[in-house]
């Protein structure tokens, strides 16, 4: 509480200060308001606007006998009026400006109106002489000044003038000095441009061609970070007239191209400067009665500042006021702090329990990896061991009840291969490998792979695959091989007595990447709108109740992960009881091997008599089941019944 009467004595004392300020500080702040936006308004060629401002600031200006700003703000008009073509207009505010510059006895200014004038005389009414006698008054002064910019800009003026005259050797010491000024820190992006550009100009008219190329490639270098698209516009004009000279025709021919170009540009830019002339043009008078409202308008607010009682009442309420707001802020303070620290508690706790449920994931999958391994170890013996019964007694594969062991086995482990082969992909185990392969043998083989399935429930296969299509690419076969089994095998497992059709598609080509689109479609019972969005998901199986699609429900969810593997993704267009398609596409790269060469392995290649295999494993089931296997294939054994421990 103390810091703040404080507050509120140090503001009661500055309102008294502040209600005390001068009406020249005031007039003086509306003058810098006024020539800022002239200088605005002119860069942007708004001409109005640079007029209308720069007549504010000299009203202000007069009233404090501001002789700078006048000499400025005259100077300003004068530009205005350059642009808009009324030259005389121009004239008279040029000279009232040296008149003003002259009784400051400011010689920086005076060199330069000096200089504006010069160029008044040289591009409006086209009066060399005069405008070389400006130009030479303003170095006279700039040199006096020894301000290194304000000698640049004339001698620059001077030199480009006996440029334009054809007069070279004349203007050349000019161009010599102004080179030597603009690579100091004086020296700006666009001076550098115009010096090289004009120095261009001269050593081409003295057939030095090679130097002149130097300089016309200088000075367009320099363009790139300075707005001079008039004078780019010349340098490409003279630079394609040096090609010329040079003899290269065609060198001449794309300059004269880029000339044009720049010329477009710079007609485009003269519009807008023409356009805002003419909007200048017409809205001057307006201005003018304006201009004579407005200044009724400010002496009547005039009166009304010189109110002091009544200033200094509102400054008191406005204080009082104040001091509420302060005693506001200092509740609101407080009240916030004891937010933020509830906000980093809560942020606290949120950070823990991320990084536990973090924690917990990696808990989950390391469980389900280490559960899945340790069951399949021994569900290896149970498939080994059903189907050496099979072997031993062939009654039994009548038998119903065999008959569920067998299948639930079976069912289990391809359980656990599945739940392996998600887990293995999360934790980003899974690697593309990128080796040739012969793409429709694979489909072919996946195909009849599934032939056995196909007869039982009756479906019929439909193949199409572009002609488009390179013969062996490049790509992971394997992982390919995973998802279509997956799509093929839904697709007939859900299809009874209808048709697949799997289409593949080249859709784009470039250079040896070829886009394929791959599409499996069936005219089975299909997926109801609702539990589209969720059949990619682990564990789901989206079965009809009254029948019994048997399936781990993570076929899908391995397909859509192994895709991301391959930067794609799948679409799914279904309706129910009408069939579903499943879609994606994936790049490959041609290979430049024109076949893949499939090596069959020989049955005599191995001399089963002669040849001992040693079986390694800690269970003893499965070493059996080993043996008996490899026992009808006439190996000779030996089993290993020690287990190493590291």
């Amino acid at each position: 509480m103390k810091h703040i009467l404080s507050i509120i004595g140090c503001l009661f004392f500055i309102f008294p200060v502040w209600s005390q300020k001068t009406s020249n500080e005031k007039i003086k702040d509306s003058i810098k308001k006024y020539a800022l936006i002239s200088e605005r308004s002119y860069k942007k060629y708004q001409y109005k606007e640079t007029i209308e401002a720069a007549n504010k600031g000299i009203m202000y200006s007069r009233k404090i006998n501001d002789l700078y700003s006048l000499s400025v703000l005259c100077g300003d008009l004068g530009l205005a009026y350059q642009g808009i073509s009324e030259f005389a207009k121009s004239k008279r505010n040029y000279l009232k400006a040296l008149e003003y510059a002259k009784l400051e006895k400011n010689d920086a200014l005076q060199s330069v109106v000096y200089n504006n004038l010069g160029n008044l005389y040289s591009d409006s009414y086209k009066k060399i002489d005069s405008a070389l006698s400006y130009y030479e008054e303003s170095l006279k002064l700039a040199i006096k000044l020894k301000d290194t910019f304000e000698i640049l800009t004339p001698i620059l003026n001077i030199g480009w003038t006996y440029i334009d005259e054809k007069k070279y050797d004349t203007a050349y010491p000019y161009l010599i000095d102004s080179e030597k000024m603009i690579y100091t820190k004086h020296g700006d992006e666009e001076g550098k441009v115009q010096v090289n550009y004009l120095l261009g100009r001269y050593t081409m008219a003295k057939e030095k061609y090679e130097l002149a190329d130097t300089y016309f490639k200088k000075a367009i270098n320099f363009s790139e970070d300075a707005e001079v698209l008039d004078v780019l516009t010349e340098i490409y004009k003279h630079y394609a007239d040096l090609a010329e000279k040079q003899g290269k025709s065609e060198v001449a021919y794309n300059r004269l191209l880029i000339h044009l170009k720049y010329k477009d540009s710079l007609y485009n830019e003269t519009k807008i400067r023409e356009n805002q002339a003419a909007i200048a043009r017409f809205s001057v008078d307006d201005f003018r009665e304006d201009l004579k409202r407005s200044e009724v308008e400010k002496r009547d607010q005039e009166i009304i500042i010189n109110k002091t009682k009544q200033i200094s009442y509102v400054l008191m309420i406005a204080g009082f006021i104040l001091v509420l707001l302060l005693i506001n802020m200092f509740k609101n303070h407080k009240f916030r702090n004891k937010a933020l620290a509830k906000l980093r508690l809560k942020n606290t706790e949120l950070r823990e329990a991320k990084e536990e449920a973090e924690q917990q994931a990696n808990l989950k999958s390391q469980f389900f990896s280490t559960v899945s391994h340790e069951l399949r170890t021994p569900l290896y013996g149970v498939v080994g061991l059903t189907s050496l019964l099979t072997e031993d007694f062939p009654n039994l594969k009548e038998n119903e009840n065999f008959k569920s062991l067998k299948f639930s086995s079976n069912y289990l482990l391809s359980l656990i291969n599945n739940v392996l082969q998600v887990n293995k992909i999360e934790s980003e185990g899974v690697k593309l490998q990128r080796l040739p392969f012969n793409l429709k043998s694979l489909v072919n083989e996946l195909v009849n792979s599934f032939s056995f399935a196909m007869n039982q429930n009756k479906n019929k296969v439909h193949q199409e695959i572009d002609p488009k299509i390179p013969e062996i690419v490049m790509g992971d076969s394997v992982r390919l091989s995973q998802i279509l089994m997956n799509l093929i095998g839904n697709a007939i497992k859900f299809t009874e007595g209808g048709n697949i059709w799997i289409q593949l598609k080249s859709v784009k080509q470039e250079n040896k990447q070829h886009t394929i689109q791959f599409s499996i479609k069936d005219d089975g019972i299909g997926i109801s709108k609702d539990k589209q969005e969720v059949v990619f998901d682990k564990f789901v199986q989206l079965r009809p109740i009254e029948k019994n699609y048997q399936g781990t429900g993570l076929g899908l969810s391995i397909v859509k992960r192994l895709l991301l593997l391959f930067d794609s993704d799948i679409k799914l267009q279904s309706e129910e009881n009408k069939g579903s398609e499943f879609v994606f596409a994936i790049t490959f790269e041609e290979s430049k091997e024109l076949f893949v060469k499939d090596v069959p392995l020989s049955t005599n290649a191995i001399d089963t008599m002669n040849k001992k295999i040693l079986i390694v494993d800690d269970n003893k089931i499965n070493r059996v089941v080993t043996k008996r296997i490899l026992e009808t294939k006439k190996y000779q054994l030996m089993l290993l019944k020690m287990v190493l421990q590291l």
